[in-house]
């Protein structure tokens, strides 16, 4: 898709296509907004599948999950009623957070940056070192140490990146 936006409009390419699409003043204004709304029910149709793991939580958490319905917790309408309470719930907070947090791929850089290599590498490495630290050999907790101070560096590096300044990571 960068390359066909790169084709289509060179060096102006913006990130996302529709803000390409609506400064063309070679076609019918109605025509960039009708492209431009299209795009924009793609994502609003693939919410509540990738919301379907939050939901199914939400379900259990407040006593509304598959397997849970009794006499005890109500009728059967009570129960469709609060699955769709929480299925609302959870759909207008992914938009909430969505308004309020509009720079997702900060977000994502943030959590892949830090928190990935913090949880996959770092602790790994640092658990196995503390625990058979005494028992690996030389070599291995060598490559371990290096390992670990790399990620350090990365994850570091990651963070830092993905909280700078929109400008400074423009090329001009």
């Amino acid at each position: 898709m960068a390359i066909i936006g790169w084709l289509m409009f060179g060096d102006i390419v913006r990130d996302e296509i529709t803000a390409n699409i609506l400064t063309i003043t070679d076609y019918p204004q109605s025509l960039s907004v009708g492209i431009v709304v299209f795009i924009a029910i793609i994502p609003l149709t693939k919410v509540p599948l990738n919301a379907r793991p939050l939901v199914a939580t939400f379900e259990v958490i407040c006593g509304l999950g598959a397997g849970q319905v009794s006499a005890e917790n109500g009728s059967e309408t009570f129960q469709k009623v609060g699955r769709v309470l929480v299925r609302v719930f959870v759909v207008v907070m992914i938009v909430v957070l969505a308004v309020i947090f509009p720079s997702f791929d900060r977000i994502m850089a943030f959590l892949g940056s830090f928190l990935c290599f913090t949880i996959c590498i770092i602790f790994p490495l640092a658990f196995y070192l503390k625990i058979f630290g005494k028992e690996i050999s030389r070599n291995e907790r060598i490559l371990d140490w290096t390992l670990l101070i790399l990620s350090c560096i990365l994850a570091a590096v990651g963070t830092i990146w993905s909280f700078l300044p929109q400008e400074m990571l423009t090329a001009n």
